[in-house]
């Protein structure tokens, strides 16, 4: 019962996502996949440029892969649901903790924030979207079963 509330939520975000055209993104998986094929070599580059465009897909498609997602994990297929839901929200966690460490690094910080504020306020409803779609799939958790009764 507690999933379907965030499910629901979840929708919300991604329908807010779609009518503000907000879209995900991946620069997260780029860098891990660069790093994937400078330590397995060059001969991975193919498989991982397929899965990279693949995600890339799913990403762009934005609200609407945030919609999918909660549907899969309504089908109780969470871990599928929750990643395409992360891949359409595209401000993860990690990847917003990654942008804020390489603008510090780059010494860009106050600049890349000053954006940031520039695009929340061009874009309110994309920007409650993704908020919601973060909080409603962190709070997504599998069901638990009880074995033997």
């Amino acid at each position: 019962m507690e999933n379907k509330k965030w499910i629901v939520i979840c929708i919300i975000g991604g329908i807010l996502m779609f009518v503000s055209s907000v879209v995900g993104n991946i620069s997260f998986y780029a860098f891990i996949f660069g790093i994937a094929i400078a330590v397995l070599g060059p001969q991975s580059a193919a498989i991982f440029s397929i899965v990279f465009l693949i995600f890339y897909f799913i990403a762009l498609a934005g609200g609407i892969a945030v919609i999918v997602g909660a549907v899969i994990v309504a089908l109780n297929q969470y871990f599928i649901g929750k990643f395409i839901i992360s891949l359409g929200a595209g401000m993860g966690l990690v990847s917003l903790i990654i942008l804020i460490i390489v603008n510090l690094i780059a010494g860009s910080l106050i600049a890349s924030l000053f954006g940031i504020l520039i695009g929340i306020l061009n874009g309110t409803y994309g920007f409650l979207g993704v908020i919601l779609t973060i909080v409603a799939r962190f709070k997504l958790k599998k069901k638990k079963t009880s074995k033997g009764k």
